[in-house]
């Protein structure tokens, strides 16, 4: 019998994690770069959000990158329509509903940081003035009075990653949902399953 070894380096470092703390990461979706800025170190570790988690805005998670995918490959979803992100974070899935044709996108989170953050982040990967003058950053606490500056049920697409983390959201949530998105409107969310078990489409439903 033949046997063969290998020496294979070992690294004590967490890749998935180091793209948490790269300063701008490097994203590719369909063919075109985006070049994203996080702020993962410069979060607090004693800084709690409402859901009871740290900063989550502050890196690009999977869910993002999946639905960013997702939306370049079906940008015909897209084309010529107003489309809402909610809990935007970096901004990444905006930016790319913008370059895929977006008529007006609208990035939403509730934290001013967080959207300073997706500010930078349009200025940056959007260079042309006719596609950023397409794109708004706004601040959208869902199932608060922030509902009062949007109109009502003016959305043609509604998106979000990694919304329905915490199930005490889901009411908010779904508010918010109900009163921006338009009759005929469309809803795509993606998230990674984790700890939550409990089902958030039974309750669009």
């Amino acid at each position: 019998m033949a046997v063969s070894t290998s020496l294979v380096p070992f690294s004590n470092t967490n890749p998935y994690a180091d793209n948490f703390r790269l300063k701008v990461r490097p994203i590719l979706i369909d063919g075109e770069s985006f070049m994203i800025r996080q702020s993962w170190d410069e979060r607090a570790e004693d800084e709690p959000e409402p859901t009871g988690l740290k900063w989550t805005g502050a890196a690009i998670w999977d869910a993002a990158i999946l639905l960013s995918e997702y939306l370049a490959k079906n940008h015909g979803l897209l084309k010529g329509k107003n489309v809402l992100e909610l809990g935007s974070g970096h901004g990444l899935v905006s930016v790319v509903c913008a370059r895929f044709g977006a008529r007006k996108v609208t990035a939403t989170d509730y934290d001013e940081r967080v959207l300073k953050l997706a500010r930078d982040n349009v200025k940056s990967n959007l260079q042309e003035d006719s596609i950023t003058q397409c794109i708004e950053v706004k601040q959208l606490g869902w199932g608060t009075s922030d509902l009062q500056t949007f109109e009502k049920f003016s959305f043609d697409l509604i998106v979000g990653s990694d919304v329905v983390y915490n199930k005490e959201l889901f009411k908010p949530l779904i508010e918010t949902i109900e009163a921006l998105l338009s009759s005929s409107g469309i809803l795509v969310l993606a998230y990674k399953p984790r700890l939550l078990r409990t089902r958030f489409e039974i309750l669009l439903t």
